[in-house]
């Protein structure tokens, strides 16, 4: 099955609501060939810049399928998507379609093989156990960055699967974008729970007095 990539400056995770606007020619078909096809999927990918990988699709070889919830049309032409994150896929983009935009030149939409990508998941109390310093940590970072609410914000809206519980952690982790990629190509759920940790402890640790980071 062939599904339609869209890359963006954005990173999805499993369970995660993404709201988009779309407004390039190219994207514009991406939504209409989504409403054409069941189920309305298309696959979210990091993209990068085309001089980093000359000759290859400016974007980033893992992504995320996303489920289209919501589609709205403005009178512009443009789109108003919310879409929902399922797996991870590996991004082999094959199938390309030259995409007329109005100044006359031609854009590539791409395609690629719906290739499930599944995070390595090992015994759950392994899981549960890095998870909960995992969500420990962000506890704390949230106390820092979020409002003053956070605490009861996050308790209740923790998942209980620890794969949604990694989401909702990497989705709110104020990082660069490659290093939410880092996370989303994590290996193992253990491994992103670990990684996610390092990122927040670092954080914690540049936002600490300097009378707490002394040795």
């Amino acid at each position: 099955m062939q599904l339609p990539l869209f890359p963006l400056d954005v990173v999805a995770f499993p369970g995660m609501t993404v709201p988009l606007y779309v407004f390039e020619a190219r994207y514009r078909r991406l939504v209409r060939w989504v409403l054409a096809h069941e189920p309305k999927r298309f696959v979210l990918v990091l993209g990068k810049p085309a001089a980093l990988d000359a000759g290859e699709p400016p974007m980033h070889r893992v992504g995320t399928v996303m489920d289209v919830v919501r589609v709205e049309e403005r009178a512009d032409g443009t789109f108003e998507v919310l879409a929902h994150g399922q797996e991870r896929v590996a991004v082999e983009p094959g199938e390309r379609e030259e995409v007329p935009e109005p100044d006359g030149n031609t854009r590539t939409l791409y395609f690629t093989e719906y290739v499930p990508l599944p995070l390595e998941r090992h015994d759950l109390n392994e899981e549960r156990v890095a998870a909960w310093d995992a969500l420990e940590a962000f506890r704390r970072y949230a106390d820092l960055v979020f409002a003053f609410d956070a605490q009861r914000q996050i308790d209740a809206n923790m998942p209980d699967d620890p794969l949604y519980q990694a989401s909702l952690v990497c989705a709110n982790l104020r990082v660069p974008s490659l290093s939410r990629q880092v996370l989303l190509e994590a290996p193992s759920l253990i491994e992103r729970f670990q990684l996610a940790q390092k990122l927040i402890d670092e954080r914690l640790t540049a936002h600490a007095p300097a009378s707490e980071t002394e040795t």
